[in-house]
């Protein structure tokens, strides 16, 4: 169930148990409340709901359900109760027992503070042995926990209010959470300094409590304003490079439609401990497209360089080499150790190191830079949630590691490779029976529809906001591909729309990219494109709603589509009214192209 509700001044979103962007008109207060059963490799244990009951009154609701989670031996039942008051307060009840005996991480609340409204803010933390800390919301990523031993939190909700928000029933810390692109502050309980996983036996009971009040300061008790929807425009950066991974032997289809997409250069992965002949297929096939090749070497053998000098042969088209562990999760230093034989043995190829999981490696255990040319970091947004909207979250923290990684390395380049929307393998497993870098194997449908085209769109923009040197997307065919093929011989081809969508905006060069602002990101965002004199806005509405918003002067909407030709995958484009305001309305769920001549 998914219905907008009220409590006192705060309005809110209750959808599928929990509660998301909790907002004092304009001003988000709190993202999320939820809660979950984390098992022992950090698995989310899906949740199912019965018995939901929902009543509202004008500026008051109460909720009711029970919810189970059951997977792979796991049985856990719970019973919640949310409260909603007309005078500005929110009570989470949370009782569940455990049906069965088993291995988790958590168990219970986590809170999530948006970035936008917190970051630099101050915070007075409230410990559980009854001293305060005061203290701010991390600007850089913090790379371990900013709060420890949380009971209460109180905050400042623009100039004239604030929030008070209070935890029972467990032990609370905080974690920055753009280490893994959410764009948020998770306020969660069971701190990881305690030793896991561990037993939760049959029959034991987990009984939490979270509240939230929001109060005005001083004498002034007007209420906040609505969020007024614009863009607004700031400096032009230039298109960074993208490439994309190519896992398989490409066909001639493959490499015709890679040639003529506007990709800049491939990423090839060779992990040189094992195996090699499948990656040197590649790599000699890949040599026809003329690209320059981004070689992944995985390894862990600090001599490493005498196996690469026995193929340096297939290495003509490798402009740029990524340092990578097999087992590890960032690069050892006995691997940096050797760079420079390997830039004897390939002159004038970059060398980069780093981590083919999350930034959170390499904020946490930054590298020694000093023989490198940058480093390399990757992204998925489905670290900790996989419904669409908490996809969109994530977008906008992803120039935050770019912002963090430029300060942790000074003067060196930044790779971001690759971006998928799964995660690959996981590097936070306590199962010894799953090696290091064991493949999940996971795809996402969403890799070939609408949405998640416009969802690489606005990844892309805020990725070359930041000022990223380059980014490697996806795969290039596959389920997790640009586009997919059908038959043996590679020659019949589904696409994805994100595959026509880069082709239309790289087929913009030489054009730049002007840094815009959305007031309302998560319901509408942009990327312009400065041409000349000419600037092309493409917006994205994420609602199902159509939704108002106002553009700088002199744009004018020209096109829009709501998605893709089943058949062909094809962006069907439609045209516009004429519009003479600065204030046009999107519709929902589309892609609209606004040009400025």
């Amino acid at each position: 169930m998914s219905k907008r509700l009220k409590a006192g001044h705060l309005e809110l979103l209750y959808e599928e148990g929990f509660l998301r962007y909790i907002k004092l008109g304009g001003h988000e207060v709190i993202r999320m409340i939820y809660h979950a059963v984390r098992d022992q490799n950090w698995g989310t244990i899906p949740m199912t709901i019965s018995n939901e009951f929902v009543h509202e009154g004008g500026s008051s609701f109460e909720i009711s359900y029970d919810a189970s989670f059951q997977q792979s031996g796991i049985d856990f039942q719970l019973q919640c109760h949310i409260k909603g008051t007309s005078d500005s307060e929110i009570f989470f009840d949370y009782r569940g027992v455990a049906q069965t005996s088993f291995k988790r991480n958590r168990i219970g609340f986590l809170i999530l503070h948006p970035i936008s409204t917190c970051i630099g803010q101050p915070v007075k933390i409230g410990h559980t042995e009854g001293s305060h800390t005061d203290t701010r919301f991390p600007v850089q990523i913090s790379p371990y926990q900013p709060f420890m031993n949380i009971a209460e939190m109180t905050w400042p909700i623009g100039s004239n209010w604030q929030a008070d928000l209070k935890m029972e029933g467990e032990t609370f810390e905080a974690e920055d959470q753009r280490n893994w692109t959410d764009a948020s502050y998770k306020t969660y309980c069971t701190p990881l300094g305690i030793p896991f996983p561990v037993t939760i036996n049959q029959g034991e009971i987990v009984e939490q409590r979270v509240s939230l009040a929001v109060m005005a300061k001083g004498e002034n008790r007007k209420t906040a304003l609505p969020i007024q929807r614009k863009i607004t425009f700031g400096e032009t950066v230039p298109f960074p490079k993208i490439g994309t991974v190519i896992s398989q032997v490409p066909s001639a289809m493959s490499i015709q439609l890679l040639k003529t997409s506007g990709i800049a250069y491939t990423r090839v992965e060779l992990s040189i401990d094992n195996e090699i002949k499948p990656a040197l297929e590649i790599l000699i096939k890949i040599q026809s497209t003329g690209l320059p090749v981004e070689l992944a070497i995985f390894t862990d053998n600090p001599f490493f360089v005498d196996k690469v000098a026995e193929i340096k042969e297939a290495l003509i088209m490798v402009k740029s080499i990524l340092l990578l562990p097999n087992k590890g999760k960032t690069t050892s230093q006995e691997i940096i150790d050797a760079i420079p034989r390997l830039r004897d043995l390939l002159p004038g190829v970059e060398v980069f190191a780093g981590t083919d999981a999350f930034f959170a490696e390499l904020n946490r255990f930054p590298l020694d830079h000093s023989n490198l040319d940058g480093v390399s970091y990757s992204i998925n947004p489905q670290v900790h949630a996989f419904d669409n909207r908490s996809l969109i979250e994530t977008l906008e923290a992803q120039s935050y590691t770019v912002t963090s990684a430029k300060k942790l390395f000074p003067n060196k380049e930044i790779k971001v490779s690759p971006i998928s929307f799964h995660m690959r393998w996981n590097p936070n497993a306590t199962d010894p029976s799953i090696p290091a870098r064991f493949p999940t194997g996971l795809t996402d449908q969403r890799q070939f529809t609408f949405f998640g085209a416009c969802w690489w769109l606005i990844s892309w923009k805020y990725m070359a906001e930041s000022k990223v040197d380059s980014i490697t997307y996806f795969e290039l065919t596959g389920e997790n591909g640009f586009f997919s093929t059908i038959n043996n011989q590679g020659d019949e081809v589904t696409f994805s729309p994100m595959f026509l969508l880069l082709k239309e905006v790289l087929g913009l060069k030489p054009a730049k990219i002007k840094v815009s602002k959305s007031t309302d990101p998560l319901v509408i965002d942009t990327i312009v494109f400065e041409i000349g004199t000419k600037m092309v806005c493409m917006a994205v509405n994420w609602s199902e709603e159509s939704k108002s918003m106002n553009f700088p002067q002199g744009f004018k909407p020209t096109r829009f589509t709501t998605g893709a030709d089943p058949t062909t995958g094809e962006l069907v484009w439609k045209s516009c009214e004429t519009m003479d305001s600065s204030t046009f309305t999107l519709q929902g769920n589309s892609l609209t192209e606004l040009i400025k001549s």
